[in-house]
């Protein structure tokens, strides 16, 4: 359960629509300016909940035509995001080799415990992901790689199975699990195969959010 209770200008059309909205518990009766409400939200539901009400409100309030002005600029910086980017050398031979990768799974970088990244999801629903990988000569295996937290790689955000030879494997569509919607922090990339002693070559990932 989740509660709401916030004033607002104008309030009978956000009461009207607050009404109408899915898992909606409770809401008091109207009283002018005062809205309280309580809905079965999980934390993804509130975030959409409260991105919709801001919305709202400002087609709602525009008495001086200034939320009537941002409004279009709000709706337009509201788009994907590139937030990390590496790419090596442009060559099949050329990038980071993963040395006998192993079954389980390690750090594609090798220093700095991985080079974990910042990362902050606020507003965001989903990932779009893109990864430069070179199987490498004489690797068998299955490859996957997939973004962990840095300050827990047992939390898995996203994970995918990489394609053979010389590959852009592209993953336009990934949802960001419910623990890390708002999320601040560091993640970092990681790789295994089925097969110990391959020897992949990374080349290059960026990674977009996506509203």
């Amino acid at each position: 359960m989740v509660e709401y209770d916030f004033y607002v200008n104008n309030g009978r059309k956000i009461f009207d629509w607050i009404s109408q909205q899915p898992n909606l518990v409770s809401i008091a009766p109207f009283n002018g300016e005062k809205i309280y409400c309580v809905f079965n939200h999980n934390a993804a539901q509130a975030s959409k909940f409260k991105e919709d009400l801001i919305e709202r409100m400002l087609e709602v309030d525009i008495g001086n035509n200034t939320f009537e002005l941002l409004l279009p600029q709000l709706r337009q910086i509201k788009t994907d995001q590139l937030v990390y980017a590496i790419e090596l050398p442009p060559s099949t031979t050329a990038g980071i080799t993963l040395t006998n990768i192993g079954t389980t799974f390690v750090n594609i970088f090798p220093d700095f415990n991985g080079r974990p990244f910042f990362i902050d999801t606020t507003g965001f629903k989903s990932m779009a992901i893109q990864v430069l990988w070179n199987k490498g000569a004489g690797s068998t295996g299955t490859h996957t790689m997939r973004i962990v937290d840095d300050v827990d790689n047992t939390q898995v955000i996203a994970s995918g199975s990489l394609g053979t030879g010389t590959s852009s494997d592209d993953f336009p569509n990934v949802t960001i699990p419910e623990a890390f919607i708002n999320f601040k922090g560091k993640w970092r990339l990681q790789a295994k195969s089925t097969v110990t002693n391959d020897d992949p070559i990374f080349i290059g990932f960026r990674l977009y959010l996506r509203r």
